[in-house]
């Protein structure tokens, strides 16, 4: 192991791992790169619709996917697993977005509806702070959004649709139970999760801090970000009528890769 303990992930000792990483999951990351130069050439393909609210959404809600996606490329090459689920889970939040609103109406007004709940609850918090570095003209600003919004936001009876209610509207509950579920523990830095950082000796005293690369569950993270991406690849080309063949070649393809990997 190349040592880490001078600049960590960002030192010029990573970039060993990553070539050792790729070429031990030589055909997950080839996979993952094919994936990724299909998705581009679609987005780049098709043509929006300006006045369609729904293509303009999901074509923009499949551009997060990517970027999602290729960050959890980038991190499980650099073996940071914890970053890595992190991304995985942001990846799968917006899959769920991105194939409820493609198919479902109450799911499309719900998102928007919910970016303007979320613009108060910014707004509000700002306000509230009374440390606020924001000059006078910016807070008259602020009031201005909070009571434009107050309004807007009465009128509104639609409930707040969750990451859970998007998940069963696209049809992937299954997934957020899982996967996403599963994914938790990075985001929300549990005592179980940074148990990792701890160095002890063989009478369990602690002996020192350390973290360091791994591929403990590379592939897991790298197929299941495969898969999502492969799943927004398909709602995004069916939404605008498109040949879904490439995601469907590239999920047999994935589905053959995990059956080798499982032997």
């Amino acid at each position: 192991m190349a040592p880490y303990q001078s600049h960590g992930f960002i030192g010029q000792e990573i970039h060993t791992w990553i070539k050792a990483t790729k070429q031990t999951h030589k055909a997950l990351f080839e996979l993952a790169e094919k994936i990724n130069a299909d998705c581009y050439k679609s987005l780049g393909n098709l043509t929006i619709d300006s006045g369609s609210l729904r293509q303009a959404l999901i074509s923009c809600l499949f551009a997060r996917c990517l970027e999602l996606f290729q960050a959890a490329y980038i991190l499980v090459a650099h073996g940071m697993s914890p970053s890595s689920n992190i991304a995985l889970r942001a990846l799968l939040e917006a899959m769920f977005v991105l194939c409820a609103t493609a198919k479902d109406d109450e799911a499309l007004e719900a998102y928007v509806i919910d970016g303007e709940r979320e613009r108060l609850r910014v707004s509000r918090k700002l306000l509230a702070d009374k440390g606020t570095t924001l000059s006078e003209d910016r807070l008259d600003v602020m009031r201005g959004i909070q009571a434009e919004l107050d309004v807007k936001m009465k009128k509104q009876k639609k409930k707040k649709f969750w990451t859970e209610d998007f998940a069963k509207k696209a049809g992937l509950h299954s997934w957020y139970l899982t996967a996403y579920t599963k994914t938790s523990w990075a985001v929300h830095t549990t005592i179980r999760d940074i148990e990792r950082y701890l160095v002890l000796d063989e009478k369990e005293n602690l002996k020192s801090i350390r973290f360091i690369p791994t591929d403990q569950d590379a592939v897991d993270v790298l197929s299941a970000a495969c898969n999502a991406m492969i799943i927004s690849l398909g709602e995004f080309l069916s939404l605008f009528g498109v040949d879904t063949a490439v995601a469907d070649a590239h999920d047999k393809k994935l589905e053959r890769l995990m059956m080798i990997k499982a032997v």
